[in-house]
C-alpha cells in the first residue's frame, strides 16, 4: 500500500499577545489602528494549507483487495460479485396478477387517473332487442292483406313490401305475419272441409268412423292420419267444460241451427266458430256454445262403428 505523509498537527498555534493601544474619544479604535492590528495578525499567523484526504474509492486501475473466503459457502469465489456479469446483485420485484400471468407489466397510474379513464372508456353497447309487432300491429297487417287478396291486387313489389312500406314496419317482421296468418288459414280451411265431408256422409248414412276418415282423405288429397286426428279433435271431451251452466232448449235449438248454416258456407268465417255463434244467439258465452256443440256430434259419434284409435 502507498504510504500517506503524516500529518501535521491540527492544535491551533499560540495566539499572539496584542498591546492596547489608546482609542479614539469616543472609545473605539480608529481606523489606522483596525488596519495596522489585522496587518500584524496576517503575518503573525500564516494560513495553514492541509492536504486534501486520499480518494474514497481507488482507480479502477488498481485491483481490489482479495476478500476472505465466506464461510459456509465454499463454492463462491473470492473476490468476485454473487453475480459474474453484474456488479451488483438483482434485486427481485413483486410480480403482480398481471405479471404472473405473462401478459406484461403495467404501468401503474394514480387512483385518480384509473378513475378517470374508466369514466372516459366507452362502455360495450348491449345488442339491440328484436322488434316484435303488437297484437293491434298484427292483425292491421293481416287485415290489409286480406283485402288485397279479395281486391285481387297485386303491387309490383309485392303484397307484403306493400303493406310494409304503407304500415312502416321492417319488411322481415310483416312476411311471419303473413306467413303464420296463412298457415292458419290452410289450416281452419283444411278443418272446415274435413267437418263438412263428415256431416255430409253421416247424412248419407253412412256409420263407418274409418270409412269417412278415408273418404276425406281421398277428396281433400292427405293423409289418413290427418284426417283422423281432426275427427278426434272434434269429439275430444274437456272437464273443465262441466262447470259451465247448459244452455236452455230454445237456445240449445238456435246452437244447433246455427252450426247447420256454418256448415253450408263454402269457407269459415274469420271469427272463431264459438265465438261467432255466441255473438249472434246472444245471452251465451263461447263456453256454453262448446260445450252444446260437443255433446251434439258426440251423439252422433259414439253410434259410429270403428272409433277407436286402434281400429283408425
Amino acid at each position: 500500500m502507498k504510504k500517506q505523509p503524516p500529518r501535521e498537527s491540527s492544535a491551533p498555534p499560540p495566539r499572539p499577545r496584542l498591546i492596547k493601544k489608546p482609542t479614539s474619544p469616543s472609545g473605539s479604535p480608529g481606523p489606522e489602528d483596525l488596519s495596522s492590528a489585522d496587518a500584524r495578525l496576517r503575518t503573525a499567523v500564516p494560513p495553514v494549507i492541509e492536504e486534501s484526504p486520499p480518494p474514497r474509492y481507488q482507480s479502477r486501475s488498481v485491483p481490489p483487495a482479495p476478500s476472505p473466503p465466506h464461510r459456509g459457502r465454499p463454492h463462491a469465489r473470492p473476490g468476485l460479485p454473487r453475480y459474474q456479469n453484474e456488479a451488483e446483485p438483482i434485486r427481485r420485484q413483486h410480480l403482480g396478477p398481471r405479471d404472473q400471468k405473462g401478459r406484461g407489466a403495467r404501468p401503474g397510474r394514480p387512483k385518480a387517473a384509473r378513475a378517470t379513464m374508466k369514466k372516459l372508456r366507452p362502455r360495450r353497447a348491449h345488442p339491440p332487442k328484436p322488434m316484435s309487432l303488437t297484437p293491434e300491429q298484427r292483425a292491421r297487417v293481416e287485415e290489409m292483406y286480406r283485402a288485397m287478396v279479395a281486391r285481387n291486387e297485386r303491387p309490383p313489389e309485392g303484397r307484403r313490401k306493400k303493406i310494409a312500406a304503407l304500415l312502416g314496419l321492417p319488411y322481415n317482421l310483416v312476411a311471419d305475419v303473413v306467413r303464420n296468418y296463412l298457415q292458419h288459414e290452410r289450416l281452419r280451411r283444411t278443418n272446415f272441409d274435413i267437418e263438412k265431408i263428415y256431416w255430409r256422409e253421416l247424412a248419407q248414412g253412412q256409420d263407418d268412423a274409418r270409412a269417412i276418415a278415408e273418404t276425406a282423405a281421398r277428396e281433400l288429397q292427405l293423409d289418413v292420419g290427418r284426417v283422423w286426428w281432426w275427427l278426434e279433435k272434434l269429439h275430444e271431451w274437456r272437464k273443465s267444460l262441466t262447470a259451465d251452466p247448459d244452455v236452455t232448449d230454445e237456445q240449445r235449438a238456435q246452437i244447433i241451427a246455427a252450426y247447420n248454416d256454418y256448415l253450408k258456407q263454402s269457407e269459415p268465417p274469420e271469427m272463431g266458430l264459438h265465438k261467432h255463434l255466441s255473438e249472434k244467439i246472444g245471452g251465451i258465452t263461447p263456453r256454453q256454445v262448446h260445450k252444446t256443440l260437443l255433446q251434439y256430434r258426440l251423439s252422433f259419434w259414439n253410434n259410429l262403428k270403428n272409433i277407436s284409435p286402434a281400429s283408425a
